[in-house]
Parts: C-alpha cells; structure tokens; sequence
C-alpha cells in the first residue's frame, strides 16, 4: 500500500496524505544517500567553517608534501582496507590523482572530487597535504556533497590516518556547528507522524 493510501485509511485528508507521502519519499533519500536534501549541498559552509576550526587546531595535516610524497600517501590510503570498506561505488573503489596547473596565491581550491570519473585534482601550491587528501578521498567514497555520510566517513578517514584524538576533535567541530552526525532512520507511522506535524505547526506559529 503506497504512502498516501496508509495516510487516507486511518483519516487523514488529501493535503495532510500528500505530506506524509513526502514525509517519507525524503526518508528514503536519507537511508539510501545519507543525505537531507536531495537537491542542494545546504550543509557545505557550515563544513569548511567546522574544518577551518579543526585545521587550526591540528597544523600537522596541513604540512606539504612534494607531489611524489602527496601520490605515495594517496594510494596508500586507497589500497587500505578501511578506505576500500568504506567505497559505495565502483567508481571510487580505484581513484587516480591528477595536478592541476600551479597557481600559487592565486589559487581558490585546494582539491576536486570528481565521483562519476573516480578523479581527484589536488591544486599543487594548496592540495599537497594530508588533510585535503583525505576529504576529497571522503568524497570519492560515494559522498559528492557534504551531508551525513560524507562527514561521517571523513571523520573514519581521519581517526585511522591522522589518529584517533584528531577524529575526535573533528566530530566536535562538527557538532559545534549544530551539524548533524547520525541519521534516524525509523520511520513514524502516519498517525505518529501526524501528531509531530501538528507539534511543529504550532511551534511555527507561536502557539507553544
């Protein structure tokens, strides 16, 4: 019985029914992608922000490499079996590294994930370091935004290559940011839903 049939036998009307219908299209899309909103990346300045906080606090993933230790590292990481448990595509399951052109001060990313191609692109003046190494490889997991998933599988890469404090301090620069690190998977009946519906409804409109 589809979503809006379930909401319509226990006396919901049609508007109310068309809710709980979306109500439980987005949970599906969080279960299945880990993701709150399928159509933008919302959380993705709150990210950098909480990393800026987490980099400041842990300089030795920010120190250079030469690009022939940068690749060494990657493919380290890559071949690991924790980095390979973690991949959801084929895609990621071998990335190659690629430089782009050196653009020293003048450059505005660091790396780029590519996850339909199984490509990342690491600036060689910004991206030569353990920490950018490890977020875009968060990415290739089969994380191209900034959601749940994504951090919760950098803050895994982090605790096994940069150590388990760094990982921990990372999720608390997270949770600083009012940022979400686990998803609630159940999901609420249509009458349970309902009678949250009316929660928030009346929270909206100052009625509590």
């Amino acid at each position: 019985m589809s979503p809006y049939n379930k909401a319509i036998d226990v006396g919901l009307n049609h508007d109310i029914a068309m809710k709980y219908s979306n109500y439980l299209d987005r949970k599906t899309l969080q279960k299945r992608t880990g993701r709150v909103s399928p159509y933008s990346d919302s959380t993705k300045s709150k990210v950098y922000s909480a990393e800026w906080d987490f980099r400041r606090r842990n300089p030795e993933g920010e120190q250079s490499m030469t690009i022939k230790e940068a690749e060494k590292y990657f493919y380290r990481i890559v071949k690991s079996k924790t980095y390979q448990s973690m991949v959801k595509t084929n895609q990621g399951k071998r990335p190659t590294v690629r430089w782009s052109k050196d653009m020293g001060s003048r450059t505005r990313w660091a790396g780029r994930a590519y996850t339909t191609c199984g490509m990342v692109v690491l600036s060689p003046s910004s991206g030569n370091n353990k920490y950018t190494i490890l977020h875009e490889l968060a990415h290739m997991c089969g994380n191209p935004h900034h959601d749940i998933s994504f951090r919760q599988d950098l803050v895994r890469l982090i605790s096994r290559f940069m150590g388990t404090e760094c990982g921990k301090d990372l999720k608390r620069c997270f949770r600083n940011k009012k940022l979400k690190m686990t998803l609630k998977t159940n999901v609420m009946e249509p009458l349970e839903w309902y009678k949250s519906y009316q929660k928030m409804e009346r929270i909206r409109n100052g009625n509590i």
